[in-house]
């Protein structure tokens, strides 16, 4: 036995609802097959990745750097039980892969996460950081 959303509201639904419908098994919107949001910061000494993963651990993620290649992944399934009639909770994975810059020591990539923001730090080798700016006056 199935169980299934009954909405007598609308006697004559339209052919968008019905598409977009979770019981019709395409809804588009559907957040498992999405990726996080990201933001890439370049720093004078380093540079940041910082992805929007809320609601997950810090043991759901993998982080691995192959070949100038870093690849952050996670896959993160509902508990299945057979006795369980209805189960709306989420099945979701995702992968980015960003590539690595020469300027980056590999040795000194850090990853920290804390209220649902995934934080890498990519420190950049001591020469390849410029210095900043500066005026030369002419005498």
């Amino acid at each position: 036995m199935r169980i299934v959303k009954y909405n007598n509201k609308n006697v004559f639904p339209s052919l968008m609802n019905e598409f977009l419908n979770d019981d019709f098994g395409m809804n588009l919107f559907n957040r498992s097959n999405s990726l996080p949001s990201v933001n890439s910061i370049e720093n004078n000494d380093s540079f940041e990745i910082d992805l929007a993963v809320p609601g997950m651990k810090k043991d759901d993620f993998i982080i691995e750097l192959n070949d100038k290649v870093l690849v952050i992944s996670s896959e993160k399934s509902s508990i299945n039980n057979e006795n369980m009639r209805l189960n709306e909770f989420d099945y979701s994975s995702f992968q980015r892969s960003f590539r690595v810059p020469d300027s980056v020591d590999l040795d000194k990539i850090k990853a920290t996460y804390k209220n649902g923001i995934l934080k890498i730090k990519l420190t950049k080798k001591k020469d390849s950081i410029t210095k900043p700016n500066r005026l030369i006056d002419i005498t």
